[in-house]
């Protein structure tokens, strides 16, 4: 039975990904475990090379764009943000706070796209930092 509390236990989920040379649009998955929602707090990330651009979106709401172009009419030709505008550099110490923490509901899928403008392979870890809201059990 649960109590309507929840538990927020510390959680970091990852997501690894080799960029081939010059992919547009490269599709990565990143899926919230099964167990709790995901209370999303900071973005770090690691990667090879700086030009690397990302786009991200939430499959189980008709691909809710979450990086969007400034200009509608831009968005056709819209390859995303560039990695280093999006999360801090972990080798830096850094990450990027969200400014209100962002649920991302148990088992939903995100789908990330990258695109390579470095000429070679480029690999990537993107850390989303933050809770596992874990439902009370009485």
């Amino acid at each position: 039975m649960t109590t309507g509390q929840i538990l927020k236990v510390p959680r970091a989920i990852i997501l690894d990904v080799v960029v081939p040379a010059n992919q547009v649009l490269y599709p990565a998955a990143m899926q919230i475990p099964n167990d709790a929602d995901f209370e999303w707090w900071f973005t770090s990330l690691q990667r090879t090379s700086n030009l690397l651009k990302l786009l991200i979106s939430e499959a189980a709401t008709g691909n809710r764009q979450l990086i969007l172009a400034a200009a509608p009419q831009q968005q056709n030709a819209f390859q995303g943000i560039y990695v280093d505008n999006f999360a801090g550099l972990i080798s830096n110490n850094g990450s990027f706070p969200q400014a209100v923490p962002y649920i991302m509901p148990a088992a939903r899928s995100y789908p990330h796209q990258f695109t390579d403008l470095s000429g070679s392979n480029n690999t990537v870890q993107i850390a989303y930092h933050g809770y596992a809201l874990m439902p009370v059990q009485s």
